[in-house]
């Protein structure tokens, strides 16, 4: 290959590594649910046995919370990491980023979570400050106004809505933030344009910037909330680590460290005064791995599936020491059950009928703990906890919760298992009518039952 060649396809690398494609359009991407209960162990996977070193100490379970039925917030802001873009969005496309595993580790946790996703497509670390500052003053803020943000076309919707941020940071438990990439793109371009002897004053310069807006951010976010646990993101190298590519890659590496070492100042600064802040090392999950985490290859650094995946375990190491997965699923089982944290193990398969979800009778009572009657004579099944009480009869169209009837449209019936008859039960209408909030994930099938 012809070194011109070779340095026009680097060149071109360098560009997709600085082109966020933030003008595509995106549905509005704000979620929340509810659940919580007790924290258990005997999930399929963890990446660690023991926290890191770098990671929130102690991590928050359901078990550690005084009250363990307020919900557990998660509170996201950032640029488009944050929003969870992936190469080909459209305005049909729902993310399913590194915010929304966060918020599923916390329903691992058993905890009863709850999450507001506030990214900003092209939003820049002064972009992030300037917002905080108008969200802690309780100012209204435009596009235009946040430097970035006038790249997304829903930046109006979204920061109408700062009031709202700044109640929601107030009370949040847990901050997740990605910031920076959109601040290096002119060091991108260039070594795109191989202007490398300007390199290292234009990094200087952005660094010391990119650091006091940071710094700035976190201590604004630590002032609205000084209970809440913030965990930051470093920033990945989205350049193959291969052939004619790796002259790039180094020398980006070498700026992602300098950049790592400003955010472990930060960090160190407020962790030493008190504070819950922690980073969630991006960088070290997608070294060497651009070509499979990111859309590098189609011109768009932004991670694709296993990239964000990548950075839902980082995230969930910082806040927890560990990531959960469920067990594999065997051949005719339809999802996976997690109960206060810990899986459903029963060699009674769930049932999906008519787009609703069954379980046997006793392995769902022994999972939440209630006491369970069964009336031969009425062919119905009490089960109570914790003063709720809820009543099952074979094939009716109500149940009695808490002595009244309510109208249910998955009755219980009979199940054939091997040679016997199981009672199953429609497990939505039962949990929530014992006071349990039931979340299902459809990109993992997992249904997850907390208190």
């Amino acid at each position: 290959m012809s070194s011109k060649l070779r340095k026009n396809r680097r060149r071109a690398v360098a560009a997709a590594a600085a082109a966020m494609l933030i003008g595509s359009v995106l549905a509005p991407v704000q979620a929340a649910a509810s659940n919580g209960a007790r924290a258990s162990a005997g999930l399929a996977e963890r990446t660690a046995a023991e926290r890191p070193a770098d990671s929130l100490a102690p991590p928050v379970t359901a078990a550690s919370r005084q009250n363990a039925a307020e919900a557990y917030s998660i509170v996201a802001i950032g640029d488009s990491l944050t929003v969870g873009f992936e190469h080909g969005f459209t305005e049909q496309s729902v993310p399913y980023g590194y915010v929304e595993r966060v918020y599923e580790q916390a329903l691992f946790q058993g905890l009863r979570a709850e999450y507001a996703n506030y990214g900003v497509l092209g939003l820049t670390s002064a972009g992030l400050r300037t917002w905080l500052e108008a969200a802690a003053a309780g100012d209204a803020v435009a596009a235009a106004d946040i430097e970035g943000a006038d790249k997304d076309p829903r930046a109006g919707t979204i920061l109408a809505h700062t009031g709202q941020l700044a109640e929601k940071l107030k009370s949040a438990d847990l901050i997740v933030v990605t910031i920076g990439g959109n601040d290096f793109i002119p060091l991108a371009q260039l070594i795109m344009e191989g202007g490398r002897s300007d390199v290292d004053a234009l990094m200087d310069e952005t660094l010391k910037q990119y650091e006091a807006s940071v710094e700035a951010s976190v201590r604004l976010l630590l002032e609205m909330n000084p209970k809440a646990s913030v965990v930051l993101a470093d920033q990945y190298v989205p350049v193959p680590k291969i052939g004619d590519y790796l002259d790039d890659y180094n020398k980006l590496s070498g700026e992602a460290a300098k950049l790592r070492e400003a955010l472990e100042r930060i960090a160190d600064k407020e962790t030493s005064a008190g504070f819950r802040v922690a980073l969630a090392d991006v960088a070290k999950a997608f070294d060497g791995k651009a070509l499979i985490y990111t859309s590098i290859g189609s011109g768009d650094m932004h991670p694709k599936q296993p990239g964000y995946e990548a950075m839902g375990k980082a995230f969930a190491q910082a806040v927890w020491g560990e990531y959960r997965t469920v067990r594999p699923r065997p051949a005719g089982v339809p999802l996976s059950i997690v109960v206060g944290g810990k899986e459903l193990d029963t060699p009674n398969k769930p049932v999906v009928k008519n787009s609703r979800t069954y379980v046997a009778m006793r392995d769902i009572a022994d999972a939440t703990g209630a006491k369970l009657v069964w009336n031969s004579r009425t062919q119905s099944a009490t089960l109570t906890l914790d003063g709720r009480s809820v009543v099952f009869a074979i094939g009716a169209a109500t149940a009695l919760v808490d002595g009244k009837a309510v109208p249910i449209d998955a009755p219980a019936y009979l199940q054939k298992v091997g040679k016997e008859l199981k009672t199953y039960l429609p497990l939505a209408a039962l949990s929530e009518a014992l006071g349990f909030q039931v979340v299902f994930r459809p990109q993992g099938k997992i249904a997850f039952i907390n208190k």
